[in-house]
Formats: C-alpha cells, structure tokens, sequence
C-alpha cells in the first residue's frame, strides 16, 4: 500500500513517496534565533534535504522519514496540531509598525489575537486565508485573501471574498476605520456567515468569494450588522 499525506500531523508526502515535509508554524513567519536553532537542530538530525519557507509563513523541512517525523517535531518544539495541512488555513501578516519603516498598525499582535480567538478555523471545509497588511503596499495581498485586514493610522480596513488561483477575485471592502475589538467582531461574523453559507448544498466547499459573487455582497453585510 502506498504512502500518503498524514493530515493530522501536517506531513506532506514528497515527490519521491518516501519521505515527508513537515511545517513549524512560525506565526507571522517571525521566530527568534532559539527557536531557529531549534528547527537547524532537527534538520540536521533528521537528515532533510532543505528548509523551504512557504506562502503561509511556515517553515518546512523536506525530506524527513515518517518514522522521524513525532521526534522532529519534539526537537523544533512544535506542536503539529497548529498546523493545517495543504495550506488551507493560514493568516499571512506583514511586519506592521514593529519592524517595517512604512507599517501604521500593530500587524503582528493583532495577528496573534486573531489566531488565539479564531485558528483553526472550525467546520468549515473550504480554504480560509487571511491577509494582515500594516500599510496600503499590501505586501500580503489582503485583497486577494478571504478576509484581507490593511492598517492605516485611522484603524483597519476590513475587506472580504478575495481568492488568488485559476479564478482570481478582489475582495470587496466591508468597512473601514475599525478599531481592534470592532475588527474581530466583525472578522468573527464574517466566518460564521462563511461556515453556514458552506454548508449548504448549493455552496458547499465554494471559497468565500465565489459565495458573494452568487448572493451579492449584500448577506454578508446584513450578518455583519452593517445593513
């Protein structure tokens, strides 16, 4: 019987169906250089072939052997069950006014307050990316995420329904000059609209986006209480 992904430890079957990548989650794609010499340790005691930093801000190490795979993950200090598999789940972030000279927003610490209160994202079985921008360069692509956030000195921007893919869509803007707690009320209701709305028949699995282009942007303001 042949290998596979083993989804429940974010192990990612290779192209060489042997071996496996398996993802720290960095949360921001930040980490201290402890915690790098923690996942060089375990790359280097486990053999993989290379360290690839992927589109959600993860690091992955490529080429461990699945008999590796519990022990690497003890020697990182990572748990496996923060990650989700396939990328499809993440919060992408920038590194707002804590590193970068043009950040007007707190990315990163608002970025872990929304993966505290929300990741994983539950039942729900389509993607779900968000994109935390400190600044209108967008380095991030908020507005291609389903819920993409940009920082601007007056508060956040909130927009939602943006997909990247073989069917590309803007996010429409929901509301603007948000305060903290009012943005993840809001970000709130926006996945539970999301969770309901893909677990009918007729929008089961659809991406957020593909949802509002069939309903119109309409339903998801009035479960916002924006209309």
């Amino acid at each position: 019987m042949g290998k596979d992904d083993i989804l429940r430890k974010a192990a990612i079957l290779q192209r060489d169906q042997e071996t496996y990548a398996i993802m720290a989650d960095l949360g921001g794609g930040v980490m201290d250089t402890p915690t790098a010499r923690r996942i060089a340790d375990a790359a280097d005691k486990f053999g993989a072939k290379k360290l690839k930093i992927t589109g959600a801000q993860r690091l992955a190490l490529l080429g461990v052997k699945e008999q590796d795979i519990d022990a690497a993950y003890e020697v990182m200090g990572v748990k496996f069950q923060q990650c989700s598999p396939l990328c499809t789940q993440y919060i992408k972030v920038c590194p707002g006014n804590t590193f970068c000279p043009r950040g007007q927003r707190d990315t990163l610490s608002f970025a872990s307050r929304v993966r505290e209160r929300f990741h994983p994202f539950p039942k729900i079985s389509a993607k779900i990316k968000i994109g935390i921008a400190g600044c209108y360069n967008s380095c991030v692509e908020p507005a291609i995420k389903d819920i993409g956030l940009i920082g601007l000195p007056k508060g956040w921007t909130l927009m939602a329904g943006g997909a990247g893919g073989k069917d590309p869509m803007f996010a429409q803007i929901i509301a603007a000059n948000l305060e903290d707690d009012k943005t993840l009320e809001l970000v709130e209701r926006i996945l539970k609209y999301y969770r309901a709305s893909a677990s009918r028949h007729m929008s089961r699995n659809h991406r957020l986006g593909v949802i509002m282009r069939a309903e119109g942007k309409g339903p998801l303001m009035r479960a916002c209480g924006l209309e």
